[in-house]
């Protein structure tokens, strides 16, 4: 069984991945609306791993054994490593409008978000999977900004 702090560790590191993909892709973009939003998502990220590693390091001490935690980490670090999910194969270059940035967004937080899903499963103690559901449902919060923020993006290019 993984612990829900194996989790937090692992959605710290695809939370600064995808920071490190927004940023590099922000100074390679002349676009306004482009910079605009790929800045707004590496902030958001940072928040996230910030939040995820706030959280991993009031949740240290409570680990019965740390071979065991070592080996969940380590197992969960194999699993991710570098990737940024749906990022890795984006080229930031190519997008000419938000509503195309948006759904890149929104696919990568979904990709997230079944991280996420797969591992509630394996969080072996009841009040740290409640956790990862509050979690889950804050990514499912920001999925749904997204998809606002593009409709509405939508909406104004219709008219």
């Amino acid at each position: 069984m993984f612990s829900l702090q194996d989790v937090l560790d692992m959605a710290a590191k695809i939370e600064r991945n995808g920071e490190k993909v927004y940023r590099q892709a922000l100074a390679r973009t002349d676009d306004p609306d482009l910079a605009e939003m790929l800045a707004w998502m590496a902030d958001e990220e940072a928040r996230h791993a910030a939040h995820f590693e706030d959280q991993r390091h009031r949740l240290m001490g409570e680990e019965d054994n740390i071979l065991l935690e070592e080996l969940g980490r380590l197992m969960l670090q194999n699993i991710v490593g570098d990737r940024g999910f749906s990022l890795e194969d984006v080229d930031f270059n190519q997008i000419a409008e938000v509503n195309e940035l948006l759904q890149v967004m929104i696919d990568f937080e979904q990709d997230t978000l079944e991280f996420y899903r797969l591992f509630q499963s394996l969080v072996g103690n009841e009040s740290e999977r409640r956790e990862l559901s509050r979690i889950i449902a804050d990514e499912e919060a920001h999925i749904r900004k997204l998809l606002t923020c593009r409709d509405k993006n939508l909406a104004c290019h219709k008219r």
